[in-house]
């Protein structure tokens, strides 16, 4: 696995670099046998020091985690602790959904999405109107609500949009105010197969 190892306005040092890659190579191997590569960000903030990890686990699941004290190694260490325990869970998940369908590649169905802006909101200095900002594609997956929970605490996104491998309707998990994952499936009450 590639390690990347970098600093915001930070130089971070042989011994920092060195520690960094042994106990992320160490705790991914431990649950992840062919990861692809990983980086390490280490930023100065007002309190202390701030470590944010990202390892890409496959090519669609990425496992991001953040690290705070008031020294860099701590935060470094805090940043693992928070990966090694997200980890841990993720493996735990597997072996308790072994009988979940099997994705197939080739069923994941590019679905484009642009959202134009407005030529009254460029000339309005008013704040009524909302801003408009994406323009992007969006992967849609067909996936088991539990692997969709699983991708959407990996990916770091707020909501994740996917086909329900039961009856392949589009359906929405997503982060609530309250800590908890919604799941939003639009068809309502039905017959599941």
């Amino acid at each position: 696995m590639k390690i990347k190892i970098s600093g915001k306005n930070v130089d971070t040092g042989k011994a920092f670099q060195e520690q960094a890659t042994t106990l992320l190579i160490n705790v991914v191997k431990k649950y992840i046998k062919n990861a692809i590569s990983g980086s390490v960000i280490l930023e100065k903030s007002e309190t202390g020091f701030i470590v944010k990890t990202r390892v890409a686990l496959t090519q669609r699941i990425v496992l991001e985690s953040k690290g705070r004290s008031s020294n860099a190694h701590a935060a470094l260490d805090a940043a693992i602790e928070h990966a090694e325990k997200r980890l841990r869970r993720h493996k735990r998940r597997l072996k308790n959904h072994r009988g979940s369908p099997v994705i197939d590649k080739n069923n994941i169905i590019s679905a484009p999405m642009t959202i134009y802006e407005s030529s009254e909101q460029n000339e309005a200095s008013d704040n009524d109107l909302l801003p408009i900002v994406a323009d992007l594609s969006y992967d849609i997956e067909i996936l088991a609500v539990d692997q969709a929970v699983m991708r959407l605490e990996f990916c770091g996104e707020s909501m994740l949009m996917f086909r329900n491998a039961q009856h392949l309707g589009l359906n929405v998990v997503y982060f609530r105010d309250d800590k908890t994952i919604g799941w939003i499936d639009p068809r309502g009450n039905r017959v599941l197969k």
